[in-house]
């Protein structure tokens, strides 16, 4: 191969972080990164039936109202629409925006997150 150039991607390694943000459907109530965390592997095993470990999915930073999770580059969809289903926290209606995806943290928050605290 003459002149090209082509990348070597290990399987398994790539990530998407997405950035979602928690909109109170009734009352606004404080939200703790521990409870977002019960919140996720809860439904998780309801939804999928699976870890959350297993799927690849982690939470990474939340400040209260906006978070980032990062999973495998295959579950992105399944993360997403996971993400949306989630109604409920602590016994009180919510509704879960996401506000977009990318390969690293550096640009999900500079393209989608202006205003997250780190």
């Amino acid at each position: 191969m003459t002149g090209g150039s082509f990348i070597v991607v290990k399987e398994g390694r790539r990530k998407r972080y997405i950035g979602f943000k928690i909109v109170f459907t009734e009352k606004k109530f404080r939200i703790k990164k521990t409870e977002i965390i019960q919140t996720i592997r809860k439904n998780c095993d309801n939804l999928f039936g699976e870890h959350c470990k297993q799927m690849g999915l982690f939470l990474l930073r939340f400040d209260g109202e906006q978070g980032i999770v990062r999973c495998r580059h295959t579950e992105k969809e399944n993360t997403i629409d996971f993400l949306t289903s989630i109604n409920e926290i602590k016994e009180n209606k919510v509704q879960i925006e996401t506000l977009g995806t990318s390969g690293t943290i550096k640009a999900l928050v500079k393209k989608h997150m202006k205003d997250f605290e780190k």
